[in-house]
């Protein structure tokens, strides 16, 4: 195992923040079985044939959508939200649908300028398009699957037309947050050796790093895991020293900074990063552990992390 700042570190994780525990215990899933309910348009004078901006506004209105704000979990950053509106705002601009969409619902006129605040309100609603709901092209409709309901809550699927007739084909129970914890097959290292996450359980041992900055073998508190969203982004991140490791953007480092914010040459555990992609990951879950010991440290791949339930 590297070598690590382990009293740097351990300082770190023993400070004082809070951090939602979004890798929670994945609530027994059933199926709601229901006729297919259809939701007619609004009443037109003429026939409409929506832009998906457009029908994603339609489902906004007649669901109330869960979805997982990339800027605020699992931690708020100061600044993030309103830096990122600035940054991005050329680019949703130039998405001529979206756009004249988000104008639309915020009743903002098309301009050559908009102030920051202007932009900080569309830059919500492009977040809000990008995550909040599923809609693909299926034919002469659209395939949509969106969550409702923050915790347990449901998972709704189904079809809406270009005229924006809605159809619920399934309604299943679904336990809704947001995923921050690590990919499937992950090896977490423990004294009989290297294990994938998800095959751990209370009270299996793993090693961590104590208040003293000892490496010491403790019994596991507590598991969890979390369903994902179809289609899910993770961050992939490579050290110049060869470890890999594949978590959720918003999984903390022991330096308690979300992963998805490393950049090539930021040091990780002791090494500097020779990568950090974006790729999708469908596993269905992603997963986590709590260490005794008072840190919740651990080493994922051999790179030392914090756990989201610490």
């Amino acid at each position: 195992m590297p070598n690590v700042n382990i009293k740097i570190l351990l300082a770190l994780a023993m400070a004082s923040i809070i951090l939602p525990a979004a890798c929670s215990s994945v609530a027994t899933t059933s199926t709601s079985t229901i006729t297919t309910t259809v939701i007619p348009p609004v009443t037109t004078t003429t026939a409409a044939a929506y832009t998906v901006p457009d029908l994603e506004y339609r489902l906004f209105a007649q669901f109330d959508v869960f979805w997982c704000d990339p800027d605020f979990y699992p931690v708020a950053r100061p600044g993030a939200e309103s830096g990122n509106a600035v940054a991005q705002f050329p680019a949703i601009q130039a998405n001529t649908d979206e756009f004249d969409a988000i104008l639309k619902y915020l009743s903002l006129e098309n301009k050559t300028s908009y102030s920051d605040d202007e932009k900080l309100l569309v830059y919500r609603q492009h977040k809000k398009l990008a995550y909040g709901a599923q809609i693909t092209p299926s034919g002469n409709v659209y395939s949509f699957s969106l969550r409702t309901g923050e915790g347990q809550g449901w998972r709704y699927e189904g079809t809406i037309t270009p005229a924006g007739v809605i159809s619920v084909t399934s309604k299943v129970a679904s336990f809704n947050t947001c995923p921050i914890c690590l990919t499937k097959g992950t090896l977490i290292d423990t004294p009989s050796g290297a294990v994938p996450v998800e095959q751990l359980r209370r009270g299996m041992t793993v090693w961590t790093v104590d208040p003293t900055g000892s490496r010491v073998a403790v019994p596991i508190i507590s598991t969890a895991a979390t369903p994902v969203p179809s289609p899910f982004m993770v961050v992939q991140i490579t050290l110049a020293d060869g470890r890999t490791v594949s978590v959720s953007p918003g999984h903390p480092s022991a330096a308690k900074t979300a992963l998805g914010d490393y950049k090539v040459g930021d040091i990780l555990d002791g090494s500097p990063v020779a990568a950090a992609v974006r790729v999708a990951y469908s596993e269905g879950a992603t997963y986590d552990i709590l260490p005794g010991g008072g840190t919740g440290l651990y080493w994922a791949n051999g790179i030392l992390l914090l756990s989201t339930l610490a």
